[in-house]
């Protein structure tokens, strides 16, 4: 099956998870098309002073992967810099946030699959 770009479903949501500012949300595959066992694959878009606010994961592991762009992710309250090849995994049990604090944008793809 083929994807086209064109065809894949975009959203915006503020305040995301308590966070500021807007996050855009390209759903690279859709809920439908996802196996049983995932949640969740798309691009995420931040921009400068937008970010996802602090969340706990149960019974899922959320996956981010920093394609562009420099963010500060929150991995379980300790803050890091988060940039272009890096990657977030969120297991069962633990919380993270991220946010954007430069004037580029930044760009990660997010995964969720369930335990």
């Amino acid at each position: 099956m083929i994807i086209k770009g064109a065809d894949m479903k975009s959203e915006t949501r503020g305040s995301m998870r308590g966070g500021s500012g807007q996050v855009d949300i390209t759903h690279i595959v859709g809920a439908d098309n996802l196996p049983a066992q995932s949640r969740l694959f798309s691009l995420v878009t931040l921009e400068k002073g937008c970010g996802i606010g602090s969340h706990a994961h149960s019974g899922e592991t959320e996956v981010f992967y920093v394609l562009e762009g420099e963010g500060v992710i929150d991995d379980n309250g300790e803050k890091k810099p988060f940039v272009k090849g890096d990657c977030n995994v969120c297991g069962s049990g633990a919380s993270h946030a991220v946010t954007n604090e430069k004037d580029e944008p930044f760009r990660m793809i997010a995964v969720i699959i369930k335990d």
